[in-house]
């Protein structure tokens, strides 16, 4: 199993840093498993001593090899990501990707090509952090674990530590703030509507506004990755759990209030900002929804049907008036009575827009056409599954300046 960290891109304030984009060498874990498969020991050695020696040391070393499976359930496993603090590091990843969309502008094109391309290379920064987000769900309920075996002295399992899942939940609450979410004027004032022969394509964002770029599709689609994270029905059960045994870490309720005080109106929202604000408190109420009409655990739909009870309460006492937000907040309360009143129909959202696709690691061949790293894209773009110009727009914020 090789080791993907996620591109490195560093910002202190001033400038960004891409001295360590990728690394240069193959991953810790890569090198133990071939010093473990492939050294030769000097004669009279004991093999099985010196092999246990080698993962002792990775032990010491802090690397430990775990694999897809333990994905979502363990608080340090992820598929693309840099460090050991997931809470931290999407913290950081938001830092660089504000200061880059503060940024962003036709530079990232080159000369002649049109301007609505800007996109192309918009999507892929916008959505920088989408394996962070992934990343930081799982430290909630999540457990640090061994695949112990009687007798080696390993602790087999603990939870997460209360003040990881809060660094985690923090910073996923962060990311769906409409600070976070909307986009520079500058950005909107230059994409016009794509010219003839430049059709869209499953690597843009959805649109609700035809042939003229969105402003609040995008917020959607990056809210609704989080909360699709976040309120998975297994991480659902495994937060009211961990909550039963030990008080102190989060509960399932604790993380659903959380995400649905985002939605509270705020007076110091620009206009803009008050309409995606209105968009995520929708993407965050149509998962609550989904989780108190379809998680497997009974208690997990109690506690979520107690808190859209809450929100739809709220959303009553919010829908007096003739503005935006007693327009949002009426719909929404009559969406939960029709929820309530008709338990037997399935929840499902009017509008589920979908993000472009990105997954690096395990995606079937067709979905090559996304973004890629390592060995495996490069197999693939000889194999002519996949254009590799992606790559461009990796590091959007800085490509073709010289332009």
């Amino acid at each position: 199993m090789l080791d993907y960290p996620h591109p490195l891109i560093t910002w202190d304030g001033s400038e960004f840093d891409y001295s360590e984009v990728y690394d240069v060498d193959i991953g810790e874990w890569d090198k133990v498993s071939i010093q473990y498969g492939y050294s030769v020991f000097p004669p009279g050695a004991d093999e099985a001593a010196e092999l246990d020696r080698i993962l002792d040391e990775a032990w010491e070393q802090d690397i430990r090899y775990l694999t897809g499976q333990d994905a979502s359930a363990h608080a340090r496993v992820d598929q693309w990501s840099n460090g050991t603090d997931a809470g931290a590091e999407l913290d950081r990843m938001l830092d660089v990707r504000r200061a880059a969309m503060d940024r962003f502008g036709e530079r990232v094109i080159r000369k002649g090509t049109p301007m609505a391309q800007m996109e192309e290379v918009l999507v892929p920064l916008y959505m920088h952090h989408r394996y962070q987000v992934t990343a930081a769900a799982s430290v909630l309920g999540g457990m640090h674990y061994t695949y112990a075996t009687r007798g080696d002295g390993l602790e087999p399992v603990r939870p997460a530590s209360a003040d990881e899942q809060k660094r985690a939940l923090d910073a996923l609450v962060r990311s769906l703030q409409p600070a976070e979410l909307t986009i520079p004027a500058k950005v909107l004032d230059d994409l016009p509507p794509r010219p003839a022969g430049y059709g869209r394509t499953r690597e843009l964002f959805p649109r609700y506004t035809g042939s003229m770029f969105d402003a609040v599709s995008p917020a959607v689609v990056a809210s609704a990755h989080v909360v699709g994270e976040v309120l998975e029905p297994s991480r659902a059960a495994r937060l009211l759990e961990q909550n039963a045994l030990d008080g102190s870490l989060p509960g399932l309720g604790d993380v659903i209030g959380a995400l649905t005080a985002v939605g509270d109106p705020n007076a110091a929202d620009s206009p803009y900002e008050a309409e995606v604000r209105r968009a995520i408190g929708r993407v965050v109420a149509d998962g609550v929804m989904s989780l108190a009409g379809a998680a497997a655990m009974p208690q997990v739909r109690a506690v979520a049907a107690q808190h859209l009870g809450w929100l739809g309460d709220a959303a009553e006492g919010r829908s007096m008036g003739d503005d935006h937000n007693a327009a949002h907040f009426a719909l929404l309360a009559r969406d939960i009575r029709r929820f309530d009143e008709r338990p037997h129909e399935p929840w499902a959202p009017l509008v589920t827009p979908d993000a472009p696709p990105g997954a690096p690691i395990g995606s079937a061949p067709m979905d090559w056409t996304g973004f890629g790293t390592g060995l495996g894209s490069t197999l693939a773009a000889r194999a002519g599954l996949v254009d590799l110009t992606w790559l461009d727009k990796l590091v959007p914020f800085c490509a073709y300046e010289q332009w």
